[in-house]
This record gives C-alpha cells, sequence and structure tokens, in this order.
C-alpha cells in the first residue's frame, strides 16, 4: 500500500546552540548524545500559534496544531557520515502524524528527514533548494506501510545511516528501505515531526544518539 507524498505547508525553524563536544581516549569523536533530561541542553523551547516545542518529564516534544505543518530542531553539530537515533512515538489523534531523524541538515532549505508515521507508514524525503519534501523511498511514489512498525502511541526506535551515497532507514533494528542520493554531503542532525491531513499532532522524543560513521568503511 502507498499513501500519496505530502508537501510542507510552512518551514518552522529552530534555532539551536551548538553544544560542545569532546574527545575518547583513543583520539577519535565521540557520540553526541542527549536524554532530554536537562531543559537546558540546547534544544530550546517554544511556543506560537502554529506549534509548541520544549522538554518535560525527561523528554523532548514538538506539537504542531494545523493540517500539513512541519517543523524540526538540531544541536548545532557537523558530519559527513553519521548514524542518527532516537526513541519516538506520537501521543495524539489523528495516527497520520509523522516524526523522525535529521542527517546533513546545512540550512531550512536543504537536509534528509527519515520519517514513519502514527498509522504505520515510513518515508526516506529530502528537501533541496527550498522546495517540496521530495519521496525517495519507494521509487519517489510515497510512503510505504511496514508492518515492523510499532502504531499507536508506542515508542519506536528510528535510525538512519547516511554514508556516502546511501541513505538507509531502520526502525526497531530493522533496515526498511536504502537509497542513493548526492544532493548533500555535510550537515548537522535532528529531530523532526508534522502533521497529516487530519492536522493536531504531539510527539515525543528521548534518547538522541549521533555517531561519526566517516572511519567506517
Amino acid at each position: 500500500m502507498k499513501r500519496e507524498r505530502w508537501f510542507i505547508k510552512s518551514c518552522l525553524i529552530v534555532l539551536i546552540l551548538s553544544l560542545a563536544c569532546g574527545c575518547t581516549q583513543d583520539g577519535g569523536r565521540p557520540p553526541f548524545q542527549d536524554d532530554f533530561e536537562a531543559v537546558d541542553g540546547g534544544w530550546g523551547a517554544d511556543e506560537r500559534d502554529e506549534f509548541r516545542r520544549g522538554y518535560g518529564e525527561g523528554e523532548y516534544f514538538i506539537e504542531l496544531y494545523g493540517s500539513n505543518w512541519f517543523a524540526w530542531a538540531y544541536p548545532g553539530q557537523q558530519f559527513d557520515d553519521v548514524s542518527v537515533e532516537v526513541e519516538a512515538y506520537l501521543t495524539s489523534d489523528p495516527q497520520d502524524g509523522h516524526f523522525g531523524v535529521l542527517c546533513r541538515h546545512t540550512d531550512l532549505e536543504n537536509f534528509y528527514y527519515f520519517a514513519i508515521s502514527g498509522d504505520g507508514y515510513y518515508a526516506i524525503f529530502r528537501r533541496v533548494d527550498g522546495g517540496a519534501l521530495e519521496t525517495l523511498s519507494a521509487g519517489g511514489s510515497g510512503m510505504l506501510y511496514s508492518p515492523l512498525i510499532k502504531t499507536g502511541e508506542q515508542a519506536n526506535d528510528v535510525r538512519a545511516v547516511c554514508q556516502g551515497n546511501e541513505l538507509s532507514l531502520y526502525v526497531n533494528g530493522e533496515l526498511l528501505e536504502t537509497v542513493t542520493d548526492d544532493a548533500h554531503n555535510r550537515g548537522d542532525v535532528g529531530i523532526g515531526a508534522g502533521s497529516g491531513a487530519g492536522g493536531n499532532a504531539r510527539v515525543q522524543f528521548d534518547n538522541f544518539v549521533a555517531t561519526d560513521q566517516s572511519s567506517e568503511s
């Protein structure tokens, strides 16, 4: 089953302060991690007519009010090849709201977005030069259904691996799809959430990890 692609109605960028990153004992770059326990961790908080975002009970949330809105946040890190992982779940109806992780985010007009929905669909998207979100998975035709995605308010582990021209989406440890694209090769990481045609979506995020994959073969 395929779902028609959706487009960004309005782009809501969250401006985030960069977070410091130290060194491991062997000199390699350690994973960037955030469990959202600290409310001053750098992701910020905001409330507007279109959305609300912030910290609560050891998690981070993004809440959208209208239909077909999309918002995202990023911590100010830079990676070439990277694995990005987060635990996330939808806490609102209808269940067509989507959520996931970003990689190679250079600005509000250019990034990759790896998403699943509360009703069991997934897709890998890109945005180039401020255009609409383009579907790279499913031959560009839309979101696909997978029984591996936990539906409703159940938490899913969403992981993206952006390595060279290969972009892979994993959910709950299982590979759903790999596509190739060369539009973006470096940038920030982040989390994103959006509402479907039914409007109103609230997504909770926890245990964010971004791991440098540049040394991997």
